[in-house]
């Protein structure tokens, strides 16, 4: 992959991660740190877009469960394709811990989390 889609894969998995991480409604300390560690990865100018970036995925979370399940098997569709098994289940991993950060799974997150083990054609259980 080139540095480029390299870039743009990032970006959609930190989409999914925070709204993975958001959809319970309840911001925990914890997942605010991950937060920040990521923004801490950016420089200055990125840091900005990405927190305009969670303004607008902020306004997906206001729009109800619903609308977060439509974006999340969106996203998922389009990188069905161009992340190997590996990277799926890599990257389930990695929203696994998003969602333990605050040691409740709520059923939103279960559900977010099947809906992209069934996007992504894996078995994995939360």
């Amino acid at each position: 992959m080139t540095n480029k889609s390299n870039h743009l894969l990032e970006l959609v998995m930190f989409d999914i991660a925070y709204v993975i991480s958001n959809c319970d409604y309840e911001y925990s300390s914890d997942e605010k740190k991950y937060l920040d560690i990521i923004l801490s990865r950016y420089d200055e100018k990125d840091q900005e877009l990405l927190k305009l970036r969670t303004q607008f995925l902020d306004s997906i979370l206001e729009k109800g469960i619903d609308e977060v399940k439509n974006f999340v098997v969106n996203l998922s569709k389009s990188l069905k394709s161009k992340i190997d098994d590996d990277m799926k289940d890599a990257y389930l991993a990695l929203f696994k811990e998003v969602i333990m950060l605050d040691k409740n799974v709520h059923k939103n997150e279960r559900e977010l989390y099947q809906l992209l083990c069934e996007q992504w054609d894996r078995n994995i259980k939360i």
